[in-house]
């Protein structure tokens, strides 16, 4: 899905980063946000990661490669008044998506947030999961 400035990605596409010591982190790619001129990527780990909860994402700066390479940074941002702008555009974004509350989900809005979501996608950001 895309509004004016964020893009919202509805598959479980991986994005594979290596920390420190060059070992391989895989993150689902949750939204990417246009804010400023710039980039940003909310992505989320795939497996538990310190310090984060299950649903929590990281944000980094997407400095884009050359057309046609898969050479694009991904630059963590420290800045805290950055990143709380780059998750109001998310959060507007998914705010303005659909009535049901089913931002991002592969439910298509079908389920009753009333009750419970019946998408069964774990990764849902679906606010009817926080009610399990």
């Amino acid at each position: 899905m895309k509004k004016e400035n964020v893009e919202i990605f509805e598959d479980s596409s991986i994005v594979t980063l290596y920390d420190d010591n060059e070992n391989p982190v895989d993150f689902y790619e949750v939204a990417c946000v246009e804010l400023n001129e710039k980039f940003y990527g909310l992505l989320q780990p795939v497996e538990p990661m310190d310090g984060l909860e299950d649903d929590e994402a990281i944000i980094f700066e997407i400095v884009r490669g050359e057309e046609g390479k898969d050479d694009d940074l991904f630059i963590p941002i420290a800045d805290e008044q950055l990143m709380e702008d780059v998750f109001a555009e998310y959060i507007k974004a998914v705010s303005d998506s659909d009535g049901c509350g089913c931002h991002g989900c592969h439910c298509d809005g079908d389920c009753d947030c009333d009750d419970e979501c019946d998408c069964d996608d774990e990764h849902c950001d679906c606010h009817c999961h926080d009610k399990k």
